[in-house]
């Protein structure tokens, strides 16, 4: 159900935007903010902007959590930790392929595009899983450490995303968006899911 409530978030997001007519070209505001956007960066700032791609793609960002959940199972006896870290994944890795293949939006074509992209341009795939991921990995801090900063990177981790997909000019601000909200989604649904799962697991005491 949670996967489903995702899907028909970005599908609905990405349908009603197509009906008003800057689907494929962009509407004039999104155009607008891509041109301010634009403007040059120092050589290393941009440089980060290119680097940044590599904390929300699961190119890097999945082999990482498998060897981290082999970890927290193997070492620390933490494998519903590790579980809960790989769907929230794993759900955006297939959510974005499939919304890409059934909207088909073309990429910006007002600038060269740089760096990382692949497919469709709607949703940012990036969006989706900084999202998701980020927001977990600061919930499950808090409630095992009672630490706070993490729900201090984890926006600007999603900040820093977004801005470096629409600087490289190979998404359109509704893109980032649509990302954000099926990101919110699956953070919500993935969460609640485990949730229940670890209450129903927890022992009854006798009475």
């Amino acid at each position: 159900m949670g996967y489903a409530a995702a899907w028909l978030v970005g599908i609905g997001f990405g349908l009603s935007f197509s009906l008003t007519g800057g689907w494929r070209e962009g509407a004039q505001w999104e155009r607008d903010m891509l041109g301010w956007l634009h403007a040059p960066l120092p050589y290393w700032l941009d440089q980060v902007m290119i680097a940044s791609v590599y904390v929300g793609t699961n190119l890097t960002v999945l082999p990482a959590v498998l060897v981290i959940g082999l970890v927290l199972w193997r070492r620390f006896h933490r494998p519903l930790i590790a579980a809960q870290l790989l769907a929230v994944c794993v759900g955006p890795l297939s959510l974005n392929a499939a919304m890409k293949h059934v909207l088909d939006r073309p990429r910006p074509a007002l600038f060269p595009l740089r760096g990382m992209f692949a497919w469709a341009s709607y949703p940012s795939g990036h969006l989706i899983l900084t999202t998701a991921l980020y927001f977990t990995i600061a919930g499950l801090l808090y409630r095992d450490r009672r630490w706070r900063w993490p729900f201090l990177v984890a926006p600007l981790i999603v900040l820093l995303t977004a801005y470096s997909r629409l600087y490289l000019a190979v998404h359109w601000p509704t893109d980032v968006i649509g990302g954000v909200l099926i990101g919110i989604t699956w953070l919500f649904v993935t969460w609640r899911a485990f949730d229940r799962f670890r209450e129903r697991s927890r022992p009854t005491s006798a009475t």
